[in-house]
């Protein structure tokens, strides 16, 4: 992916560069101010045709108002946009992240997420023989009502894994509500104000920096993990019909000594599934068993705070802005943003004791291995001489692959089961290697680096409504 970044932006800078614009904002057309030659105002509907003038006005020739009609217009849609513009506005955006471990096939989604976001904007533009401008933004939303978090470590199907020649297995899923969300943002750009175009229709290109920050976290969650087992002792998985495969839990048997006596499993006679009168599977129990194992077979309510992640994308970006005059009292903007930024995540999972806290989990990807694209389209109407109302839309998309994860553990929790394993007088070749393990961990600082781990993907659409003004 940073290959491909690193050519595409290549590409875009040499053939979009002196397109760019930041995506941003609403300009103000020249058109919907004060005409120093006229004294008065345009709109829609009188502009040049005389109405309102006094009496001596009325002799006026066909030819001479037509005259003095044309020079105005034309004085007027080339007028420059300059010195200050303030704008501020309020947007509801939808939204969803999606956060995937490729190689341990576990998944994190907020899904269906909303938000109420204030912004502003400020611009300073030149004019006179320098067109360019200077603009900076600023943003913080706050999540509104619930939305679901789903843990799935299920889908991927990477649960298994073999242990002295038998596939074993923990899938799990939890299921929680997120809620009281928090995101900031700011960004700045310098541009070349209305570079090419016409009357009607001007570009500005434009190359800044964006930094957008989400904190989402995770309470009340509710989860399930079953250890399966499937071995050549045990019929643990089979297929009960065409497409739909079912596992009983890992059960191990023992006998009051302590010895064991094997794992249980469906019964199969006949290659069929065996049930009792109830319609449910049979599971065979070795004779003398007193004890038994269930593995990680459990069921599980969080009430507290399970998860939280925060999240930052930041980076440079260049951007186009287009600026349509339908009218004098009447335009529509729009602007494209594609950026490169670098991407970092902190996660906290409280109740994982084997885990450290406050930071549990970092996931970073570097520039390059990201990428950012954002759209927004405004229609803006006068409401003054001076002041502007806007409505439209924005999209951003913001997707990192190949990111780095880091899995801190618990140094007191894993110091502890290495010291047991030092202190005992004989290990077999399982403890051994179990020993070995937990030494290298410890030489890492008892932290887990898997590269190239981590697919994130931030999506949002939001309506935009907006005031701005012209100093």
């Amino acid at each position: 992916m940073k290959g491909f970044s690193r050519v595409l932006l290549g590409a875009t800078l040499v053939s979009v560069l002196p397109l760019v614009a930041d995506a941003a904002g609403t300009y103000y057309n020249g058109n919907l101010y004060k005409n120093p030659n006229s004294g008065g105002f345009y709109n829609s509907y009188g502009a040049g045709r005389g109405y309102g003038q006094n009496t001596q006005n009325l002799g006026v020739t066909k030819t001479t108002v037509q005259k003095t009609t044309k020079k105005t217009t034309k004085k007027t849609s080339t007028s420059q946009k300059q010195g200050f513009q303030l704008g501020i506005d309020v947007s509801h955006e939808f939204a969803d992240w999606d956060i995937d471990m490729k190689n341990a096939g576990s998944g994190l989604h907020y899904d269906d997420l909303r938000w109420n976001v204030l912004s502003g904007d400020a611009a300073y533009y030149f004019g006179g023989s320098l067109p360019m401008q200077i603009k900076i933004g600023g943003r913080y939303g706050i999540q509104f009502g619930d939305s679901p978090m789903v843990d799935d470590d299920i889908t991927a199907g990477n649960m298994w894994e073999n242990v002295d020649g038998a596939d074993v297995g923990t899938p799990a899923l939890s299921v929680g509500t997120s809620k009281g969300g928090k995101q900031y943002g700011f960004n700045a750009a310098f541009g070349f104000t209305d570079l090419f175009g016409n009357n009607r229709i001007k570009f500005t290109p434009s190359i800044g920096y964006r930094y957008f920050k989400h904190i989402l976290e995770t309470k009340s969650n509710y989860g399930l993990m079953v250890e399966v087992l499937n071995s050549d002792t045990s019929i643990n998985c089979v297929e009960v019909q065409d497409g739909e495969i079912q596992c009983s839990p890992y059960v191990a048997f023992y006998d009051g000594s302590g010895n064991f006596l094997g794992f249980a499993g469906f019964r199969v006679e006949d290659g069929a599934l065996v049930v009792d009168e109830d319609g449910s599977f049979i599971i065979d129990v070795p004779g003398g068993a007193t004890r038994i194992d269930v593995g990680e077979t459990y069921y599980y309510e969080q009430a507290g705070t399970s998860h939280k992640y925060e999240t930052v994308w930041a980076g440079p970006y260049i951007a186009l802005d287009m600026e349509y005059a339908i009218n004098d009292n009447n335009i529509v903007n729009a602007g494209l943003e594609f950026g490169l930024p670098t991407y970092e995540s902190d996660g906290n999972q409280p109740y994982r004791f084997d885990w450290e806290h406050p930071t549990s989990v970092k996931d970073k990807g570097d520039f390059g291995d990201a990428y950012h694209l954002g759209f927004n389209a405004m229609w803006a109407t006068s409401v003054s001489d001076s002041v502007m109302l806007s409505l439209g839309m924005t999209y951003d998309y913001y997707h990192v692959s190949d990111a780095t994860a880091t899995t801190y553990l618990n140094k007191t929790y894993y110091q502890a089961i290495l010291d047991g394993y030092e202190a005992a007088d004989s290990l077999d070749d399982v403890e051994t290697a179990t020993l070995e393990y937990l030494r290298d961990l410890k030489s890492n600082g008892w932290a887990i680096k898997s590269n190239k781990e981590i697919e994130s993907i931030y999506k949002s659409m939001g309506i935009r409504l907006g005031l701005s003004a012209k100093f």
